[in-house]
């Protein structure tokens, strides 16, 4: 019983230790760029490298959840968190299968994946993700309003637009698509222009759909994640 306590403890100070944490934090950053080199054309020798420094990482990988599981006082606390899962269903994906069939495409892919233990490596993406899974429902609502104003205003576009540029404006869909472009302010002012010069009045269609959309809506957006994230702070400090 002693000598279980005594590795549970053991392992929980590797676990938290700092240099433990960055280690794993640079092996998930090395694994990514890995695989972003496994892109380009390399000699057979380099490839082989690659295999090799992949096949560490992984061992190191599922060494890495075995401590962490190992230093967990309870062990259904470990399966309790969804990020431990999270990271365990990495790192099983990663494992299929290791060998020199890991160049494979299909497992070159999965390998991806593990770029993804970033977010629970890190706090405060931790944190920024936590926080984005909580303002889900309100975001929802937003984004709601944020198409009922699209589908207005497509509406009334492709009614007043849809003889004269019939590209853009030719039925709902289109011109929902269209209003979608000028929601991101990308080359919108390609769309106005053209019908500037045939109603003056068309800068106003436009203004106020910028105006409601792209400002107001997206603001809201920002201030619901930042009002979720600042309860989130403070519920944190209450603790």
């Amino acid at each position: 019983m002693s000598y279980t306590i005594f590795s549970k403890k053991f392992f929980f100070r590797i676990k938290e230790h700092k240099l433990f944490q960055l280690i794993v934090i640079g092996a998930i950053i090395l694994s990514a760029l890995m695989v972003g080199a496994s892109t380009f054309d390399l000699s057979p020798s380099l490839i082989t490298l690659l295999q090799a420094a992949d096949i560490f990482i992984t061992l190191f990988f599922v060494v890495e959840i075995c401590v962490r599981f190992i230093a967990e006082p309870r062990k259904i606390d470990f399966l309790k968190s969804g990020w431990n899962i999270f990271d365990t269903i990495i790192v099983l994906v990663s494992i299929i299968p290791i060998g020199p069939n890991s160049s494979v495409l299909l497992f070159r892919l999965l390998r991806i994946f593990r770029v993804l233990r970033l977010i629970s490596a890190v706090p405060e993406l931790k944190r920024l993700i936590e926080a984005l899974l909580l303002s889900v429902g309100r975001v929802f609502y937003v984004t709601l309003l944020l198409f009922i104003i699209l589908y207005i205003y497509a509406s009334f576009g492709s009614i007043l637009f849809s003889e004269t540029d019939p590209v853009r404006w030719g039925d709902l869909g289109i011109a929902m698509i269209t209003l979608v472009q000028v929601l991101t302010l990308s080359s919108w002012e390609q769309v106005m222009l053209p019908l500037q010069q045939l109603y003056w009045w068309a800068w106003i269609y436009f203004f106020s759909f910028i105006a409601l959309g792209s400002i107001t809506i997206l603001n809201l957006i920002v201030a619901v994640l930042v009002d979720v994230v600042t309860n989130q702070n403070n519920s944190r400090d209450y603790e």
